[in-house]
Formats: structure tokens, C-alpha cells, sequence
């Protein structure tokens, strides 16, 4: 490969092909001169993991094959500190991933890397997860995509990217064949920018792993998302978790997946789907034969929506794991459910996990579910926050305090509020903290979706000390804490389906 790339200057995407030295009107070309141009200062040599100062005084090949001197030299363009642990990952013949989540890169640190990433051609994973990348950043990763057909994986996760990353993201999906692993989740993504992502998406046909979760999707871009679910003959993992789809959105997910004869793992948790939406994946269920694992856990489902998802199981011979967990499931559509299990044929029967998670039941229901032990030995039920039968336990959270905060944390994220804003709205007095009245009133004020039962869990949850007040330091620690659990969770979740793809 050429010594000299040309990166176009951040401002605008262009739609021409980088890296060409033809004018544009869109962008402007910057030159890497990897020529020697200054002396570097002698310094020691650096062991340290972290961003360190580089010994640049090491002499290396004329022909720079593994992207570390087009690095450094990058660094020294764009006033970045060097990073020794980059360096030493692409000078690795036996390093394969290059991952630098939460490490901290601005957009010109995400330059230099994307620089040296046209040259290395021994790295196949890349990942920024948690960095702030920037327009200009990411406009660097869509020019290398484009020349790269190494980076099978790529991680570009919780950088807020917006609307101009969409769009960039688009354009390299265009350009990039190759890619097999994309994670885009936590950039800020809405309904509008849906049609620059899911129609490149449904056109990629070596995309294997697609993560769109924690953005703001909802009902508006239903159809965009059910196109590219239905069309899309490459994906077989597609995580929607923690958007904004509700009954419409869940139902044109739906149309798609009756669609698709691809897609294994689903995962569609944390949305609000009600029992209409919940009925909708029961009749994917019925007419999808490839789905192995759904995840709609926490959507707002009641027992009618269960019940659907249930029936659908009776015409269902390849699902294995079923996560319908965190939703309104009463005692009675359990034992309901366990009736129609008994009626199904063990032979033809796939199902190994059903997870209700955090779902409370009675004595009776548990006698009941237990009945499923005979004719279903490899059936783990999972329930309540400590109690399953089975292979393993899995720790949920049952307590409704914990529930109503995480409620309370869901309504946050959808009206893009800080805690600090809604406790405002609570202390009139500014005092930093609130009694029980005054923080009832403000969550109908809020018109917060708990119930008064709800309310009452939540106040006894979140009064740490027990003095009468809700304090804003109560508050903060107590979602804190709720965010590390839930994170614990979701990270046990996806290990246990990264098991089931290998």
C-alpha cells in the first residue's frame, strides 16, 4: 500500500470515493507526509498501557506494513499525545483486536488511528466503544472503512454520533463489504435518521451482527426497520433493546421477522409493546421456523399479551430460549401457560429456556410450573429474583422499589432529562431535597407512569437514611446503583448468547 493517503478534512460527508486526489466540492484533502520531517526527543522507553509518550527515536522499516509509523507520524500532524499500547498492537504479528473502549480519544486521537488502520492489515477487530470520536473522527473511520478489508468488527458504540454519524455510517456500509460485526448502539440515533442506516443494512450481504440498541428508534421508522428486517439475508443477530418502539413499531418488527429466514437471535427487550405487540411476536412464533432466541423482556406485556406468545410456542419447533421476563405476568397466565405446555410434544419441543425474570409467584404456581419437570427435563424455568429450577440461578430484581426506579430511569431516557432536571421540578425551595408529599405530587405532576403503590415501594427504596426527606444524593446514588446491576445483567445476557453463536 501507497505511503501517502489522503484523508478528506471533517465538515461534510462526501459522497465521492476517498482517498483520490480529483477535487471535490464537498471536502478538502489533507496529505500525510510520512517522511521524516523532525527530529523526535530522545526518550525512555515506555511499558505503560495507557496513553504514554512514545520513544520515537526507534528506527523502523522504510515500509511501514503494520500502520505504527503512520501513526506516530499522525500523532505528530494532529498534536496527539501517542498511545504506546496502539503500537504495540499493530506491531504484533499475533494481536488480532484493537480495542480501546473508554480510552478516551478525542477526534483527532480517532484520526491518527484511523490513519494507521489503512496500512495495518493484520487487525480484524476494532473497538471505540465509549470514546468522542466526533463528526471529524467518524468521518476519518468512513474514509478508512472504505480502503479496509481487514476489520471483520467494528465497535463505535456510546459515542453520541447523531444524525451526521448515521449518515456516515451509511455511506461506509455502502463502500465496505466486508464488515461482519457492527455495534452502533448509544450514538443518539432517532426515527429520521433510520433510512440512511437501514437501507444500506439491508443491502450488506456479509453483516452478521447488527447492534442498534440504547438509541431513540421508535413507531415512526416501523416500516424502515420492517424493509430491512425482511429483506436482509445476512444478518443473524439484531439487537433493538432500550429504543422507543411501541404497539406499531413492535408489529412492523414482527411483519418483518415472519419475513426473514436468516435472523437466530433477537433481541427486542426494553420497549414498550403492550399486549398488542406482545401478540405480534406470538404470531412470529407461530410462522417463523429459524428464530432460536427472543428477548422481550420489560415491554409492558399483560397476561393477554403473554398468552399469545405462549400459543404461539405450539406451532413453534426451533425457538431454544424465550426471555419474556420484567412484564405484567399474573399468577393465573403462568399456571394457564404451564397447561398449554403439557399439551405440546416433548419430541418436537426445542425450547431450553424460559426466563421470567423478576416475575412473582405463589406457591401454586410454582407446584405447577414444577409439573413441567417430567415431560420437559432440559426445560429451565427461570422466576421471581432468586428462585429457578434447572441448571443455574440468575438474580433479578424482584423488589418493586427497584422496578419503579428503573421506570422512573426509562422515562429519563426517553424525554432526554437529566436527574438533576427532574429533581428540579420536584424542590421548589431548592433545598436538595423533598418530603414524601412533595415527591408524590411531582411524579403526577411529571405524569411519571407509576401507580401510587409503585410511588410508595419507590420512596421506601430511595430514603436511604429513613429521616422523612428524599435527598438528590438519595436519588443519584440509588439509579447509580440500579444502572450497575442492570449493566451486570445485560452482560451476563449477552455472554450466554455469544456461548450460543459459537
Amino acid at each position: 500500500m501507497a505511503q501517502s493517503n489522503r484523508f478528506p478534512m471533517p465538515g461534510s460527508i462526501s459522497t465521492t470515493k476517498p482517498f483520490k486526489s480529483r477535487p471535490t466540492t464537498t471536502t478538502q484533502d489533507v496529505d500525510l507526509d510520512l517522511s521524516d520531517d523532525s527530529d523526535a526527543d530522545e526518550k525512555k522507553p515506555i511499558e505503560d498501557d495507557q496513553e504514554t509518550l512514545l520513544d520515537l527515536s526507534v528506527k523502523y522499516p522504510d515500509y511501514d506494513n503494520t500502520g505504527s509509523k503512520t501513526y506516530e507520524k499522525a500523532c505528530r500532524k494532529f498534536d496527539v499525545v501517542p498511545s504506546s499500547k496502539i503500537t504495540r498492537k499493530m506491531d504484533s504479528d499475533k494481536e488480532t483486536t484493537l480495542d480501546l473502549k473508554h480510552y478516551g480519544l478525542d477526534s483527532k486521537g480517532t484520526m491518527a488511528v484511523a490513519m494507521a488502520m489503512v496500512v495495518n492489515t493484520t487487525l480484524t477487530k476494532l473497538n471505540l466503544k465509549g470514546n468522542n470520536i466526533g463528526e471529524s473522527g467518524m468521518l476519518y473511520i468512513q474514509v478508512m472503512m472504505s480502503e479496509n478489508t481487514t476489520i471483520t468488527s467494528l465497535d463505535i458504540s456510546e459515542n453520541n454520533l447523531k444524525s451526521f454519524g448515521a449518515k456516515s455510517i451509511g455511506m461506509m456500509l455502502h463502500d465496505n463489504k466486508f464488515l461482519r460485526e457492527l455495534n452502533i448502539g448509544g450514538n443518539g440515533f432517532t426515527d429520521l435518521d433510520a433510512p440512511f442506516l437501514t437501507k444500506k443494512i439491508e443491502e450488506h450481504m456479509a453483516l452478521h451482527y447488527l447492534n442498534l440498541s440504547h438509541n431513540l428508534f421508535g413507531d415512526l421508522s416501523g416500516n424502515s426497520f420492517e424493509h430491512m428486517i425482511a429483506e436482509n439475508v445476512s444478518l443473524e443477530e439484531l439487537d433493538l433493546s432500550w429504543n422507543q418502539f411501541r404497539i406499531i413499531g413492535a408489529k412492523k418488527i414482527a411483519s418483518g421477522l415472519k419475513e426473514n429466514d436468516h435472523l437466530k437471535i433477537v433481541n427486542a427487550s426494553w420497549n414498550g409493546y403492550d399486549d398488542d405487540g406482545g401478540a405480534a411476536f406470538g404470531d412470529v412464533l407461530a410462522n417463523n421456523k429459524y428464530l432460536i432466541e427472543l428477548d422481550i423482556s420489560c415491554c409492558r406485556i399483560g397476561p393477554e399479551g403473554f398468552g399469545k406468545v405462549m400459543k404461539g410456542l405450539k406451532s413453534n419447533d426451533t425457538l431454544e430460549v424465550l426471555k419474556i421476563g420484567k412484564n405484567n405476568i399474573p399468577d393465573s397466565a403462568v399456571e394457564t401457560a404451564v397447561e398449554l405446555l403439557l399439551t405440546l410434544d416433548a419430541s418436537t419441543f426445542k425450547l431450553e429456556c424460559l426466563d421470567l425474570s423478576d416475575v412473582m409467584l405463589t406457591g401454586k404456581s410454582q407446584e405447577r410450573l414444577a409439573e413441567l419437570k417430567e415431560p420437559f427435563p432440559e426445560l429451565e424455568i427461570i422466576h421471581g429474583y432468586t428462585d429457578s429450577y434447572g441448571k443455574r440461578r440468575m438474580v433479578g430484581f424482584g423488589d418493586m422499589g427497584q422496578e419503579a426506579l428503573l421506570c422512573l430511569k426509562e422515562y429519563l431516557e426517553e424525554c432526554n432529562m437529566t436527574v438533576t432536571e427532574l429533581f428540579s421540578r420536584f424542590d421548589e425551595d431548592g433545598s436538595n431535597s423533598v418530603d414524601y408529599d412533595e415527591f408524590r405530587q411531582g411524579i403526577r405532576d411529571e405524569c411519571i407512569p407509576l401507580s401510587s403503590e409503585q410511588v410508595d415501594h419507590l420512596i421506601k427504596y430511595i430514603d436511604i437514611d429513613g429521616d422523612g426527606d428524599i435527598d438528590f444524593s438519595e436519588l443519584v446514588l440509588k439509579i447509580k446503583e440500579i444502572t450497575k446491576k442492570r449493566a451486570e445483567e445485560m452482560a451476563q445476557r449477552d455472554a450466554e448468547s455469544a456461548k450460543r453463536r459459537r
